[in-house]
Formats: structure tokens, C-alpha cells, sequence
């Protein structure tokens, strides 16, 4: 504690970082990012592998070969889509029924939280497979989305198909020591959230979302297996792993499913990218950099890329299995069924929860992975500017004092001088500021029902209520620029204030990246180099421009950016006045679309954006205004 608090003992550790602060932070910033990005080279990450050797994959020998009656059961069910606007009920229970498995209905409504409150009911069927050698104590889910036949995406019909056929092969055989539990949703993820917030019993909020009951249930579930296929045949699979919140499921359920695949020579892709053939070469480099890259997106929203998602918040290791088609068609229900044997197989061999290998990691190909032992370095390293520059803030506070209070000495005789020991600066002068920043966020995060109110007051749409009563709601904090340092109380040395803001953008960014990776990442290579300069200019003229870029930087109107051009990128032969008219319908549903995930799924943006970031983001602000 000596180097925080007796200011004349920092050593020449402090000396050099308090005379090279911006350089350092320079260079551990750069060296941050071309780490992050050397990761993707093969040399820099690792080969995958099982650590868990009860899935037994290589053991598991495929029989399935009901293809033709996949095929059959499809046609038919084509049939009976056409002449139904939701899910086939009976016809589904009847071919679950003949096969002699429990099969059940499940109705849950949803009542939509703003607005005039409208309700939708949906339904979703499920039948259980019950393992004769064991008591229901466990369980694994084979699960896929049913859209109707005049659905706007693309039809789940054959998922649907294969997965009677494959339930009719399961039944045939007794080695089961687990049940199966075969799950058709209605209405995408709101019946995912339904089934297994009933499944679990774990309604947070009926007002919301009304999950109904289950009329039977199984035991714990393992894991799930979420299969979209789109045609009788595909060119390959891809794999779908993000889910909500940015969670991933264990590295080795990912393994097993590429394992398996490559035995029966199916193609795998994730993000629609195959593995490189030689990663070690600037091409491969570049191919991989490009899936890492598309991952680290996809996580950074926080969004699930399919229904899998929504399981890992109950511990279920789920991912998505997509079958596609890029021209060449050579894969049939034959080849896709033994795949999907072999995978509930292996993990009818679990003897317990999946709990080896890797629950946090980045993936440049299938085959490779970045464990977070490797990733957490350079991301230090991005994000440690934020700190270091706080800590010689705080030390040349103590250095300026000591300046000014040299007198400060015991005056005794000249033998016995001894110096009083003062205390560091207290950076509990901050603390209304830090208190204000955090106010204006929580009426931000609390907002969505206020506005919904006043918007139907005035006749206004939720969409339009939401974006411009969220405006009202940013735009007065940032008015407080023109009010001036006596007003906003900022009376004392501003290296205090832009010591507490560092510090306060520091602790989420860190405390993010355990959470999200990609989303601390995107966010620390953005406001990072503008965090650390923000307050530094000498005058108020040179700190105008600094405001205007953080003013660019802020949550709300960045994401616009992003959208214009987003726009630019799919239709860059359109006129400017059209891209930002795309922009803003853009940035309205965006807006809608995440407060509605907050009430409905949890998702975490919405909250973590009105109550941590935005603070953060308007004590930044505050700075250039002194």
C-alpha cells in the first residue's frame, strides 16, 4: 500500500509511468490488438480434443438407414402444412403415438408488456422416449422450431420428418440410459423460454409471459441438439453455438458434433466458414482471422444465433445444428440421421454433467480453439490503458501535494526530522458525480414502462414512444456541458474526476470480459484511446473536438452509425437521404427489439447498458465541459 499512499516512495516504477504514461498506454494498447489478432494463427491457439472420454464417440457404430421413410414422412407433412396455419397437432401426435411414446401438448400465452397489450397464445408439442434401463433421472432434448408453410424463413418441415424417423429407430433399440425428450416449438424463441421455463419451473414474470404447465416431465436435462434443415438434401452443415447473454456450450459437445460429421463425411462450416487447409500460411491466417472475427460478433450482441441459446441459461449444454445448400446437394436423411445417432449415442454414454474442457473460448475453424487463458492476455492489455492512466493520475495528485505542502516536516532538532506521512488524495470527492452519472442510468433502465405510459397518452406507437422518450431521456445529461464547472460542483483538481471515471470504465470493461469476451473486447477497442485522452486537452477550445468524437461514441448514436453503414455495405448505389431514412427505422426496432429481450428473455444489454455503461460514458463526458 506504500506506493498509494506515502506519495514520496513510488520508486522509479511509478517515476517511469508517471513520465511515460501516454506512451505505454500507446504501446499496450497497439501490442494489445495485434495479439488479439495473432491468436487467430495456428501456432498462437490449439488443436481441439476431448477431455471428456465417457462420450466415447469413435466407439458409437451407426446404423441408421430410414432415409426413404424421412422422405415419405416429409411429403406428407408438406401436405398437411399447407392446410394449417399453425402446427399440425394431430397429425404429429398420431406419429408419435404410434410409436408408443408419451406425447403432450404444452400452451402457454404471451402477453405483450407494452403497447395496448395484446395476448398470443401458442403450443408446442413434445413426446418422451423413456429409457428402459434407467428411472427418468436424466434426460437430453432433441429439439427443432416449426415455422409454417407460409412462413417468411426458411421451412423446418424435414427437420421435422427426420426427427419422427429417428424416433421411430430410437425405439427399436433398449440401450437408452437416458430419456429423449422430442420437442417441436411453436412461435421461434418465445416457445423455447415457454417449454423450459415451465419444464423448470422457473416463471419469473406470468404478467409476461404465461408458461402454462407440462402435464409430465422427465429428469435433469444434459444437454440438446436444436437441428434446422431446410431440404430433403444439403451440401453441409453449420454450427450455431452462441447463446444468450453471449454464453457458448462446452467445448466438447462442439467436438463431438464435428467428430461425427467428419465420420460420415459431412462437411461442417461455422459462420459459414470451412476450415482453412493450412492456417500456419498468410491465407489461412486471413481465413481463420475472418471466423474468429464473425464469431466475435455474432457474441458481442448477446443475441442467441438459434433456439439452442436460451438452454444454456438452465446449465444445458445446446447447440444448432443448420443444414445448408450451396449448390452442390449430395447429403441425405440417410447420412444427416447417422450423424444425429451417433451424437445422442455418445451422449447416452455420459455418466455425468458436462464439466471438462472449455465453457469459454473463441473458435477460428472447428478444429482449433482459443482457451481463455490465451485470449485474456491481450485483452489485458487493450484495456489496461483505462488503468494505468488512472493510477499516474492518482500518483501525480499525491506528487502535487507534496510540492505544495513541503513545510509539512516535524520540526525537531536536525537529527530527529521526520517526515509526516499524508494520505493520498481522496477520490471520494467524485462522489457526487458518480452518483449522478448512475442516477440518470437507473431513470434510463427504468424508463420502458413510463414511456409506455405517456406514449398511449399521446397516441404515439410503442416503437415511436420508446425512441424519442429515450432521446428526452439522453439528451439532458448531455446539456450539462454547457452548465460549466461551478454548477456541476466540479471544484476540485479534474484529475480526481478523470481518475474515478477511469476507473469506474475500467472495473466493466474487466468484470465484462468474464462474461463476454467479445463484447468487452469490441467496447475497449472503441472507447479506450478516447477514455484515456478524454479531459486531457489544456484549453476548453482544444477539448471541443474530443467532446464531439465521444459525443459520436455515445451507446445510442453509434449503433445508428453502424446501421448507416450497414445500409451503405448491402445497397451502396442508394442515395444518402435514403440510408439514414434505413437507419432510423432501423434504429427504432433495434431499440424496441432490445428492451422487449429484457422483459422476455433476460437478455442483459439493455440493463447492463442504462446502468453500468452509460455512467460510465457521461462521466467521460462531464470532462470536456471543465
Amino acid at each position: 500500500m506504500g506506493l498509494l499512499t506515502d506519495t514520496r516512495g513510488h520508486g522509479k516504477l511509478a517515476s517511469v509511468l508517471m513520465k511515460h504514461c501516454n506512451k505505454i498506454c500507446f504501446l499496450c494498447y497497439v501490442s494489445g490488438i495485434i495479439w488479439f489478432g495473432l491468436l487467430a494463427w495456428e501456432p498462437s491457439n490449439n488443436k481441439t480434443y476431448f477431455s471428456e472420454n465417457a462420450l466415447l464417440p469413435g466407439l458409437v457404430q451407426r446404423e441408421y438407414s430410414q432415409g426413404g421413410a424421412a422422405n415419405i414422412l416429409h411429403e406428407s407433412l408438406q401436405e398437411e402444412a399447407k392446410t394449417h396455419s399453425s402446427l399440425p397437432y394431430a397429425w404429429l401426435q398420431g406419429q408419435f403415438r404410434q410409436l408408443g411414446l408419451d406425447v403432450y401438448t404444452h400452451n402457454f400465452t404471451l402477453h405483450y408488456p407494452f403497447g395496448t397489450r395484446p395476448n398470443y397464445t401458442g403450443k408446442n408439442l413434445y413426446a418422451i422416449l423413456r429409457a428402459p434401463r434407467a428411472a427418468s433421472t436424466e434426460a437430453v432434448v432433441f429439439s427443432t422450431p416449426y415455422r409454417a408453410y407460409d412462413s417468411i424463413h426458411l421451412t423446418t418441415l424435414p427437420g421435422i420428418a427426420l426427427m419422427i424417423s429417428l424416433a421411430k429407430f430410437f425405439q427399436r433399440h433398449t440401450y437408452w440410459a437416458k430419456d429423449i425428450i422430442f420437442l417441436i416449438t411453436e412461435h421461434e424463441m418465445v416457445g423455447f423460454q415457454a417449454w423450459l421455463d415451465a419444464y423448470h419451473e422457473t416463471q419469473s414474470d406470468p404478467n409476461i409471459l404465461d408458461c402454462g404447465y407440462l402435464e409430465e416431465k422427465s429428469g435433469s436435462i444434459q444437454a440438446a441438439i436444436n437441428l434446422e434443415i431446410h431440404g430433403e438434401r444439403i451440401s453441409h452443415f453449420d454450427l450455431k453455438l452462441e447463446g444468450l447473454n453471449g454464453q457458448l456450450p462446452n467445448l466438447d459437445l462442439v467436438n463431438l458434433a464435428v467428430e461425427l460429421c467428419s465420420r460420415e463425411s459431412i462437411p461442417v462450416t461455422f459462420h459459414d466458414q470451412s476450415n482453412p487447409p493450412e492456417s500456419i500460411t498468410w491465407k489461412g491466417w486471413k481465413k481463420s482471422f475472418r471466423t474468429m472475427l464473425s464469431m466475435m460478433l455474432t457474441q458481442s450482441t448477446g443475441l442467441p444465433s438459434g433456439g439452442h441459446g436460451l438452454f444454456h441459461r438452465y446449465t444445458i449444454q445446446a447447440l444448432t445444428l443448420e443444414g445448408k445448400t450451396d449448390g452442390s446437394t449430395l447429403i441425405t436423411f440417410n447420412h444427416m440421421g447417422r450423424v444425429l445417432e451417433g451424437i445422442f449415442r455418445s451422449l447416452n454414454n455420459l455418466l455425468e454433467r458436462f464439466h471438462q474442457s472449455f465453457f469459454f473460448y473463441i473458435l477460428p475453424s472447428t478444429r482449433r480453439y482459443i482457451s481463455i487463458g490465451l485470449y485474456m492476455p491481450p485483452f489485458g492489455l487493450i484495456a489496461a490503458p483505462v488503468l494505468l492512466k488512472a493510477l499516474s493520475l492518482y500518483l501525480s495528485l499525491g506528487e502535487s501535494d507534496d510540492d505544495n505542502k513541503t513545510s509539512d516536516i516535524c520540526k525537531t532538532s536536525k537529527s530527529h526530522a521526520v517526515p509526516l506521512i499524508k494520505e493520498g488524495p481522496s477520490l471520494w470527492l467524485a462522489l457526487h458525480i458518480v452518483g449522478i452519472s448512475h442516477i440518470f442510468g437507473c431513470l434510463l433502465y427504468i424508463a420502458p414502462n413510463l414511456l409506455d405510459f405517456v406514449g398511449k397518452k399521446l397516441f404515439l406507437s410503442t416503437e415511436d414512444a420508446f425512441y424519442y422518450g429515450t432521446i428526452t431521456v439522453l439528451v439532458y445529461p448531455l446539456s450539462f456541458t454547457l452548465y460549466g464547472r461551478r454548477l456541476m460542483g466540479l471544484t476540485h483538481d479534474l484529475r480526481i474526476y478523470r481518475c474515478v471515471a477511469l476507473l469506474e470504465l475500467g472495473a466493466f470493461l474487466y468484470t465484462l470480459s468474464l462474461i463476454n469476451i467479445s463484447m468487452a473486447t469490441a467496447l475497449s477497442i472503441i472507447y479506450v484511446p478516447v477514455a484515456v485522452t478524454a479531459g486531457g486537452a489544456k484549453s476548453r477550445f482544444l477539448s471541443w473536438p474530443h467532446a464531439v468524437l465521444l459525443l459520436l461514441l455515445h451507446p445510442f448514436i453509434l449503433i445508428y452509425l453502424c446501421l448507416i453503414a450497414n445500409s451503405i455495405y448491402i445497397d451502396s448505389t442508394a442515395p444518402i437521404s435514403e440510408h439514414l431514412s434505413r437507419a432510423l427505422k432501423g434504429h427504432k426496432k433495434v431499440l424496441l427489439f432490445t428492451i422487449e429481450d429484457w422483459y422476455l428473455y433476460s437478455n442483459w444489454n439493455y440493463a447492463m447498458a442504462s446502468i453500468f455503461f452509460l455512467p460510465a460514458w457521461l462521466m467521460l463526458w462531464l470532462l470536456p465541459s471543465v
